[in-house]
């Protein structure tokens, strides 16, 4: 028996506790909690155990088993813990008060104290929730629990989404029914409440749901019932749990019409983590965010099968189409097919989900519900790099297929934003790699095009290269070369990637297309609002008045007159006769 095998007997073991208590399976201890009991256990022991949670195990069931247990053999991916997959759903839990990645971060008056143990009522201060007064949110802390109150209602917060330290934080609560023996319904309901972290401000989100239009008051009041909110437009299970969990056991909806979600249960887990909790109010914690399985498939053949590669999939190995898909799954803005009832990838009539390595096109189970800008090709709303991908030619280039991974690490949380690579083999030339010095983009682009003078090996030593990447850098951007600086002058990303979707505050996401969008797009859409160009929205509307046209810091619309005349001035640089880039668009563009 080699160590390998004797690892994952020890994870059998411990998974064979299945219905045990967190306190009996984990300790806070990093790994003490995967520590199995004495002696081995035979795997009839374990399919009795399972079987007894499950039900009856098949030879080719897509199981899930769980993170933690793939991270015992797996060490090398524990960083994954500290990733955004993994921190998305939290249960909010004090001792990690505004800690990024780990507890409550809203803090709007920057005092140290999270509003909600602050006790922050909207009805007392000056915000979007104005109008809603004296019925807008209060927040507030009890015993250890979160609560939100929307006029007679006083809501438990069973998770928070986001709060990693770069976009927003949303509250997930279950509402006080009159018809269910818990007393609260069934499904969790996203709150009229956004905390966006880089402004520290809060902002409205799907306020409709809780408010009437018409009158400003609650839509619900004390009394409420189950069967009453299944009209509820905020309902998690339904629109959202399919790219925030790591499978999907059961779904569908109650007697009453709520829809619920069924975890696969986390038999093994770190109990200090908050993004193991239960969701679905069964008592056993639930394998939410996006976990091992999300990306490699169904764990529990792998695992039983002694580990065995044939038993698991491996993105690596896929296709670049395959691989991409990996990805793709969730992020993409689309409506299951074929009722549209999801806002995930899902087979509505089979209750069937896409599965890494199936063999199945991911679009099998799919219709697009992108948000786009007036073009119909840039992504106006966040989740939709995939789509975005797939307008380029970089995944199906036939020289190089592009794949996610080479840019972004699924593991681990890197030195650079966004979990982009620190560091890509090319040619058999290691190169350390950010997006704001441009060795990411360069570490595949030297050696051709407008880039065939710079070798691999100068990206590599980017100091001792500088003055030569620079010069012809720069003989391509016709602008300066500063790419690390604030402004980002003839970075790669500035130009190819703008930041003209919105996660939080608007223009916070990259564009994945790599288009340089022009100028002639924003005066093509004028009788549609207008979209933004790459040169104004990165640099020219907001940072430089190179034309005398003053500057548009607040990027609202795009078809007023400063819009206008400063694409028209653009135009003269890159548009059908630029004097520096010239391009035309053509029918569809």
């Amino acid at each position: 028996m080699n160590a390998r095998t004797l690892k994952l007997m020890v994870v059998v073991a411990t998974l064979a506790l299945g219905t045990a208590t967190a306190a009996e399976l984990a300790s806070s201890h990093p790994r003490q909690w995967l520590q199995p009991a004495k002696g081995g256990v035979a795997t009839a022991a374990v399919v009795s155990k399972l079987t007894a949670v499950y039900g009856p195990l098949t030879s080719d069931a897509n199981w899930y088993v769980g993170s933690y247990v793939c991270l015992a053999c797996h060490q090398e991916y524990t960083g994954w813990r500290e990733t955004k997959h993994n921190q998305a759903l939290r249960q909010p839990r004090p001792e990690y008060s505004l800690i990024p990645g780990k507890g409550v971060v809203a803090d709007y008056d920057k005092n140290g104290i999270d509003d909600f143990q602050q006790g922050l009522d909207f009805n007392t201060i000056s915000s979007v929730f104005d109008k809603y007064k004296p019925n807008a949110p209060k927040l507030s802390f009890e015993s250890g629990k979160y609560y939100i109150t929307i006029g007679s209602l006083k809501m438990p917060v069973v998770f928070t989404q986001g709060g990693t330290g770069s976009w927003k934080q949303r509250f997930g609560v279950r509402i006080p029914v009159s018809d269910l023996p818990s007393g609260l319904s069934a499904e969790i309901y996203m709150s009229p409440i956004q905390y966006n972290e880089a402004t520290g401000r809060y902002v409205l989100y799907n306020d409709k749901n809780w408010y009437d239009p018409t009158t400003n008051q609650p839509k619900w009041a004390a009394g409420v019932t189950s069967a009453q909110l299944a009209s509820h437009g905020g309902t998690y299970s339904k629109k959202c749990i399919g790219c925030h969990a790591t499978g999907i056991r059961e779904l569908g909806q109650t007697a009453t019409g709520e829809w619920l979600y069924r975890g696969w249960i986390a038999a093994v887990y770190d109990p200090a983590d908050p993004g193991v909790f239960d969701y679905d109010g069964d008592g056993n914690a639930d394998l939410v965010n996006i976990g091992c399985e999300s990306c490699h498939g169904p764990g529990l053949e792998h695992v039983l099968a002694g580990g065995a590669q044939s038993k698991i999939v491996n993105p690596a190995k896929l296709s670049t189409q395959e691989a991409n898909e990996v990805c793709g799954q969730c992020h993409i803005r689309v409506e299951s097919v074929p009722n549209g009832t999801h806002e995930w990838p899902y087979n509505d009539a089979t209750k069937k989900s896409w599965i890494p390595g199936s063999g199945e096109p991911l679009s099998n189970y799919y219709k697009d519900a992108g948000g786009y800008w007036p073009d119909g090709q840039s992504s106006k709303q966040h989740h939709q790099q995939f789509e975005d991908l797939y307008r380029s030619s970089k995944p199906t280039f036939q020289f190089h297929p592009v794949r996610c991974t080479e840019c972004h690490d699924p593991h681990v949380n890197t030195a650079n934003k966004n979990q982009i690579v620190e560091r890509i083999v090319s040619d058999n030339v290691t190169i350390p790699t950010q997006n704001d010095n441009n060795t990411l983009c360069l570490a595949c682009h030297a050696t051709h095009g407008p880039f065939s003078s710079i070798t691999k090996e100068q990206v590599a030593d980017l100091e001792a290269n500088i003055d030569h990447i620079e010069n012809v850098v720069s003989a391509h951007s016709h602008h300066p070369y500063g790419p690390d600086r604030k402004m980002g002058l003839s970075r790669c990303s500035k130009c190819h990637m703008p930041t003209i979707a919105v996660t939080a505050e608007a223009y916070d996401i990259h564009s994945h297309t790599f288009e340089v969008i022009p100028p002639e797009k924003t005066l093509a859409f004028q009788d549609k609002g207008g979209m933004p160009n790459a040169c104004a929205v990165s640099c020219h509307a907001t940072k430089v008045n190179s034309f005398g046209l003053g500057l548009d810091p607040s990027l609202g619309t795009w078809n007023e007159k400063f819009d206008r005349d400063l694409a028209s001035a653009l135009m003269k640089y890159y548009g059908p006769n630029g004097l520096w880039w010239q391009k035309t668009l053509s029918a569809g563009q």
